[in-house]
């Protein structure tokens, strides 16, 4: 997962640097396939993890 927020983190940094417009919604495009990847990981977590489960729900009621 961290090699994936990493990867969001570069391509949109890319982006931001790129001139080329359609370069940069390349860029753009991709980090957005990256955060696909992420949520794809956290749900097998949410799914397997009970740990993980419980530290996510009680993080979300302590938000509200």
């Amino acid at each position: 997962m961290i090699a994936e927020l990493d990867a969001i983190n570069l391509y949109e940094q890319m982006s931001n640097l790129t001139k080329n417009e359609e370069i940069r919604i390349i860029l753009l495009d991709i980090a957005r396939q990256e955060k696909i990847h992420v949520a794809m990981f956290e749900t097998v977590l949410l799914q397997t993890d009970k740990e993980f489960l419980k530290i996510y729900g009680d993080y979300a009621l302590a938000r509200k």
